[in-house]
């Protein structure tokens, strides 16, 4: 009964532990890493993806919008990060290919993006150079390998533990696919769509669900950014075929207006999913957080404090990623401001707080010339990538606070005396 009653305790004190972390609205104080450049012609970098060991994964890139992580050359870098942002490192072009980029990472180390398979690159065209989604294996056991991918060439966007892919493809007549792989991105199906042409997919969890968007009506503006599109996530459990695609419902938008549109940027283990609602005119677009049943709402920017809005025409945002407790991360734009912003939220997407108000225990706020405009990469503890508009990406980290820490060490003290009991 003692050693039982050891047992839960030190369960518990551990458990306490992850969960107040996990859970925690925003901590007190961060840290903050510059991820740093490659070198060379890659001068800038831009964050994409995070995984719950800190890796991150993005691309450098030479010159262009620092604010959004565009070359105007088309000429990117894909990199991955070691453990907590640490190590910035090129991952290999594909052979006969100039240019790749990184889009995602499983916590395990599954990477995956899009890759030239010929030589070219154009800033106004992406699918010069034939791209094709990739996989990769972070610690370089597995080298970039193209996928089998139908039509005339493909981009990857996300990646699971058991490196199953999901994306998009472009046919012969221009139109887009949804696509889903097997494991270590074998053999790819294509995901159909919610009625109309074009489909795209952009997360998928190890149980197999996507989440992507696609156009609902033939014929109206069957385009996946001008109207008509709605965020789907996907029926499916483990394995191929991937099921059907169902459209995700938010409060309060009206799924009959043609002009309406969705879509679903990502998507966690247990279901939660993050995306961007808003209609034809962009004005009034707002992260979304749905559930498991694919029925979500709009986040509350004002969360973030009062917005004269005299003379200003749009507020606005996008949620761009989710981690198990519901935080979410994205971008703000208020016209007053003229420029994005990042912003977090805490658990289920309360309390959005604007990234650049952030406190830093290594950064002073004079010393910071720069903005936060995005949020692209959440992880299960609380660490964040925001992309900066001077082309720099950042690893931020929340600090523990001391109660915290001091549970923590109380758990793993338990738990090492009950080893020394059972030996």
């Amino acid at each position: 009964m003692k050693h039982r009653f050891m047992r839960l305790l030190g369960a518990f004190a551990t458990g306490a532990c992850l969960f107040s972390a996990a859970v925690s609205s925003h901590a007190l104080e961060y840290s903050i890493t510059d991820l740093g450049t490659l070198g060379g012609m890659w001068q800038h970098s831009y964050a994409t993806g995070l995984n719950n060991s800190g890796q991150v994964v993005g691309y450098g890139y030479d010159f262009g919008q620092l604010y959004r992580g565009e070359s105007y050359t088309g000429s990117y870098q894909a990199f991955v990060t070691g453990a907590n942002g640490t190590g910035l490192a090129a991952i290999p072009t594909l052979a006969s290919g100039n240019w790749n980029k990184a889009t995602g990472i499983s916590n395990n180390g599954w990477v995956v993006g899009t890759a030239a398979t010929a030589p070219g690159n154009d800033g106004e065209n992406p699918a010069v150079g034939n791209p094709r989604a990739f996989v990769y294996r972070a610690d370089g056991s597995i080298a970039p390998q193209a996928l089998a991918t139908p039509g005339t060439h493909s981009f990857g966007n996300g990646i699971n533990n058991s490196g199953q892919v999901t994306g998009t493809y472009f046919t012969a007549e221009g139109t887009q696919r949804a696509f889903a792989t097997a494991a270590a991105g074998a053999a790819p199906v294509e995901l159909g769509t919610l009625g109309g042409t074009n489909a795209v997919g952009n997360g998928i969890n190890d149980a197999g669900k996507v989440v992507g968007a696609s156009t609902v009506i033939l014929g109206h503006e069957d385009s996946l950014y001008f109207g008509n599109a709605r965020g789907f996530i996907t029926n499916t459990t483990n394995g191929a075929p991937y099921g059907v695609m169902a459209p995700i419902a938010i409060i309060g938008a009206d799924p009959t207006n043609p002009d309406h549109t969705s879509t679903a940027a990502g998507i966690t283990e247990y279901g939660r999913i993050v995306g961007t609602t808003e209609n034809y005119y962009y004005t009034d677009a707002a992260a979304f957080i749905a559930g498991p049943d694919g029925i979500g709402r709009r986040l509350n920017v004002y969360d973030m404090g009062e917005f004269e809005m005299q003379g200003a025409w749009q507020l606005s945002s996008h949620g761009l990623a989710v981690n198990s407790s519901g935080q979410v991360g994205g971008s703000y734009y208020w016209t007053l401001n003229m420029m994005d912003h990042a912003f977090i939220s805490g658990a289920d997407g309360y309390g959005l707080v604007d990234v650049n108000t952030l406190s830093f225990n290594n950064l002073a706020s004079s010393v910071r010339d720069w903005l936060f405009v995005n949020v692209t990469g959440i992880n299960d503890l609380g660490q964040f990538v925001a992309n900066g508009d001077n082309g720099r990406a950042y690893l931020i980290s929340p600090v523990p606070e001391p109660a915290t820490v001091l549970l923590m060490l109380f758990g793993l003290g338990v738990l090492a005396w009950r080893r020394t009991q059972t030996r």
